[in-house]
C-alpha cells in the first residue's frame, strides 16, 4: 500500500525550535515525528510513501533520508511545495496526486505523534475507506465525525457539537481507490476550478460524505497514543506519552537534583513532596544530589525537611564529597578553600590541613561569601604552583530571580587571572558523584534513575552511569536546548510534578484514561 504524510508546514507556534527545522522533524522523546510516521508506514505494511515538503525541505528530505537508511525496503519519495506559506494541507495533498490519485492509500498530517499500533489498526480495519477515531476525546478545536446507520462518515468538522459526534478525526486517514478518485477531483475542483488554496483536505473529504456515495467508515483507534503537535503545550504532552521512561516506582533508587529540580531559592518546586513521598510509600530510596558547594549536607537536609521533604544528611550527595575523598586519598599539603566557611569546615573536619599562607593547593568552590581578597590569596597561590581543583562546573546556579554566577564562573575568573585550567573538575557529571552509592547497596543502572535540570551535568551524569534520566525544565534547561543538544535525557519534563504519572499506581489514569490531559487536535497551520 502507498502513504502520503504532509509536512509542509512552518510550524510558527513552535518558534524558535522551528526557526531551524520544520515542524515535522522536531524530536518526540528524542525521535523526529516525521522519523515516528515513517517506522509506523513500514510497520504497518505502507511501504511506498510520499513526502510532501515545504518550510525547510531540505531538512525534510535529510530526515527522510536518514530513515531509508535504516529501512532499505521503505521507498520515500519527496515533493516540494513552492508555496507552502499561503496554502493550506488541501494543496500540499494536491502535489500527491502524481503518485497516489486513483489508489489506494494511507494519509497522516506531518504534525501527528501517535504510536505505531493506531496505524497498524487503520491498515487493520474491516473497511475500505476509514478515518482513524479516537471516541474517548472531544475537543471544541477537533474535527469531530458523525456517522450515518450504516456506519459510514456523514460530516466532519470542527463544529460538530458533541452530543452527536461519533469521535475525533486523529487526521490518519486510509482511503479506497475509488475514494481516492473522488478525493483528487474534488480537490482539483476546488483549486482548478475555484481558485481556493488555503482549504482543508477535511473540508473536501466533508463534501464528499455529504453529496456523494462512498465507503469511507471509522477506524476505533480509541486508546491508542497520539496528540497533534501545533504549540508547546502540545510537545510538551507528546514528550509525557510518548517517553520511554521506566515506571519510576520499580527503581531501587531516583536521585535528586536540588537547585532548579525539587527547589528555587526557598520555594519547593509544586508536586516535589507528593513525588517524594510516593516514590517512598513504594519503596523507592530517594537521594538528592547537588553540585552547589556553598554548603554541607546537614544543611541541606535540614533545608529540606523545612520545605517538607524530610532528609537525612546521608541522603545529600554533594560535589564537595568527591573533593574531600581526593584530598584524603591523595598527599595535598596545605589546601586553601575558596568556599564559604561551611564547604571550609567540611574539608578540615575530614583531617585536611585548611590554611591561608603558602597553600600547596587550591580549591574552588561555590563561594556565596566571596570577597576580592580570597580570590587575591587563590590567585597569588595558583600563580605560585599550587594545584588547582575545581568543585564542580556548573557556571549559574538557577535561583527564584534567575541565575547568578555559580563555582564555574568563579573558577573562570581565577583561570583567566592565572592562565591556567583546573587540573580536576569534581562533581556532575562525573559517575563517582554516584558509583559509590551504587557499589555499596549493589544497584545495577537500569536500577536508578536521574532527576535533575541541567544538561551537561544531570543528564551527562545519567549517560556516565548508564541509566534513564529526566530533564526538567524548572530550572537551568529550556526545551530549544534539548532540542539541540547532543545530550539526550529519556524524558523532557516541564516539572518534577509530572512524574507521578510514571508512578504505577498513576500511570493507567494520566497517561490516556479519564484524567489525562486531552491529545491536542486541533487544526493544523498553513501547508501542514
Amino acid at each position: 500500500m502507498k502513504g502520503v504524510i504532509l509536512a509542509a508546514g512552518i510550524g510558527s507556534r513552535l518558534r524558535p525550535l522551528t526557526l531551524h527545522e520544520p515542524k515535522s522533524c522536531v524530536t518526540v522523546a528524542g525521535e523526529p515525528v516525521l522519523g515516528r510516521q515513517l517506522r509506523a508506514f513500514d510497520d504497518a505494511g505502507v511501504s511506498d510513501v510520499t513526502v510532501v515538503a515545504g518550510y525547510l525541505a531540505d531538512e525534510t528530505r535529510a530526515r527522510c533520508e536518514a530513515v531509508s537508511v535504516d529501512r532499505p525496503d521503505l521507498e520515500v519519495s519527496v515533493v516540494e511545495s513552492e508555496v507552502f506559506a499561503n496554502t493550506d494541507n488541501m494543496y500540499s495533498l494536491s502535489l500527491a496526486r502524481e503518485a497516489v490519485a486513483g489508489e489506494p492509500f494511507v494519509l497522516a498530517n506531518g504534525d501527528v505523534a501517535f504510536e505505531p499500533d493506531l496505524l497498524a489498526d487503520l491498515v487493520d480495519a474491516d473497511a475500505d475507506s476509514a478515518v482513524a477515531c479516537d471516541r474517548a476525546t472531544f475537543s471544541e478545536e477537533a474535527m469531530k465525525v458523525t456517522v450515518d446507520d450504516r456506519g459510514l462518515v456523514s460530516h466532519i468538522d470542527k463544529a460538530v457539537p458533541e452530543e452527536v459526534a461519533h469521535g475525533v478525526s486523529t487526521d490518519v486517514y486510509r482511503f479506497s481507490a475509488s475514494f481516492s478518485s473522488m478525493l483528487f477531483d474534488e480537490i482539483a475542483r476546488t483549486i482548478d476550478r475555484e481558485g481556493d488554496f488555503g482549504d482543508w483536505t477535511e473540508a473536501a473529504i466533508d463534501r464528499l460524505v455529504r453529496d456523494r456515495d462512498h465507503d469511507l467508515a471509522t477506524a476505533d483507534v480509541t486508546g491508542r497514543e497520539w496528540v497533534e503537535i501545533d504549540d508547546f503545550a502540545d510537545l510538551t504532552e507528546a514528550d509525557l506519552r510518548f517517553a520511554g521512561l521506566s515506571a519510576l516506582d520499580e527503581k531501587e533508587a531516583v536521585f535528586f537534583d536540588l537547585d532548579g529540580t525539587l527547589y528555587l531559592d526557598d520555594d519547593l518546586v509544586a508536586g516535589a513532596r507528593e513525588l517524594v513521598e510516593l516514590l517512598r510509600d513504594r519503596g523507592v530510596a530517594v537521594y538528592f544530589l547537588s553540585n552547589n558547594s556553598s554548603g554541607w549536607k546537614d544543611e541541606y537536609a535540614s533545608k529540606l525537611t523545612k520545605l517538607g521533604v524530610p532528609a537525612d544528611p546521608d541522603s545529600v550527595l554533594l560535589s564537595t564529597d568527591g573533593v574531600i575523598q581526593h584530598l584524603v586519598e591523595t598527599d595535598p599539603g596545605e589546601v586553601f578553600v575558596l568556599g564559604t566557611d561551611a564547604m571550609r569546615e567540611a574539608v578540615a573536619a575530614a583531617g585536611v590541613s585548611v590554611g591561608d599562607d603558602d597553600p600547596d593547593t587550591v580549591v574552588v568552590g561555590f563561594d556565596t561569601e566571596l570577597t576580592y581578597e580570597k580570590a587575591r590569596r587563590a590567585t597569588l597561590a595558583i600563580r605560585d604552583g599550587a594545584t588547582f581543583l575545581l568543585a564542580h562546573p556548573d557556571d549559574v546556579c538557577p535561583t527564584g530571580e534567575g541565575f547568578v554566577p555559580d563555582c564555574g564562573a568563579i573558577g573562570a575568573m581565577i583561570g583567566r587571572a592565572t592562565d591556567r585550567s583546573p587540573e580536576r573538575v569534581f562533581g556532575k557529571p562525573n559517575a563517582e558523584m554516584l558509583d559509590h552509592v551504587l557499589d555499596a547497596e549493589g544497584y545495577a543502572p537500569a536500577e536508578v534513575a536521574v532527576v535533575g535540570d541541567r544538561l551537561a551535568t544531570d543528564v551527562a551524569l545519567a549517560e556516565s552511569v548508564g541509566c534513564e534520566s529526566v530533564c526538567v525544565l524548572t530550572g537551568d534547561a529550556t526545551r530549544v536546548e534539548v532540542e539541540t543538544s547532543d545530550i539526550e535525557p529519556t524524558l523532557v519534563a516541564p516539572s518534577v510534578a509530572d512524574l507521578t504519572r510514571f508512578v504505577a499506581a498513576d500511570t493507567s489514569a494520566e497517561r490516556g484514561d479519564a484524567d489525562a490531559p486531552v491529545p491536542s487536535v486541533e487544526g493544523g497551520e498553513t501547508g501542514d
